[in-house]
């Protein structure tokens, strides 16, 4: 009889780790990220940093130059992502004067006095579970994700601040790419999917964030 038969779904999910970093004195940025994310085996992105650097290496666009500073050089941000200690990272940093610099991060940027960076890496998680377990434990709230794409993060950052159940689904193929669209009919991420129902992207998610902390997404 039909109703004898066991049906099982393969669900991919994307599980989003932090990792804090304190560099010492003497460290080197870059290759302090390199070595953590290779060791370790994480691929991820760069969510915060703190910090300031005595020396900065940057390269910047369009020129193959690297241009030094030395001084005393507070942080002010550093963007990118890391694979296995493969990295590309943009840092900006300003100087005594407030003058702000930035550009593509080289090697010999040296820490000061001390440096603290937060890195998110994404972890697959392959389950293996039947149709009556799926429905019965299935998040309500479904994103669909770009690699590398600041409004698809900020979204997971926002669901995660308001510790809101989700299921965060990274975009890697065309295939799925077009299934995503037919779906919801628009081209942009993040897409955020309430009940199997295409709600919106960030704006509309920061939109009902601010009127109920989504606490109808629970």
């Amino acid at each position: 009889m039909i109703d004898d038969v066991l049906y099982y779904k393969i669900i991919t999910f994307y599980i989003m780790q932090p990792h804090s970093l304190k560099l010492s004195p003497e460290s080197d940025l870059i290759n302090s990220i390199k070595e953590y994310s290779l060791s370790n085996n994480l691929n991820g992105y760069v969510s915060g940093v703190v910090g300031n650097l005595r020396k900065v290496c940057i390269q910047c666009p369009g020129n193959l130059q690297i241009n030094k500073f030395e001084g005393n050089l507070e942080i002010v941000s550093l963007n990118g992502h890391f694979n296995k200690g493969d990295v590309h990272l943009h840092l900006s940093f300003a100087d005594e004067g407030c003058n702000v610099f930035g550009g593509h991060l080289e090697e010999g940027c040296i820490v000061k006095k001390g440096t603290d960076i937060l890195l998110i890496s994404f972890e697959q998680k392959i389950i293996n579970i039947s149709n009556s377990d799926f429905f019965k434990n299935e998040s309500r709230v479904k994103a669909y994700i770009l690699k590398d794409c600041p409004w698809s993060k900020r979204a997971i950052r926002l669901l995660n601040s308001l510790s809101i159940p989700h299921e965060v689904i990274l975009i890697d193929n065309d295939e799925i790419f077009k299934k995503i669209m037919a779906q919801s009919s628009h081209n942009t991420f993040p897409q955020i999917f309430l009940d199997n129902i295409f709600f919106g992207g960030y704006d509309e998610l920061s939109e009902k964030a601010k009127l109920d902390n989504l606490s109808s997404f629970r």
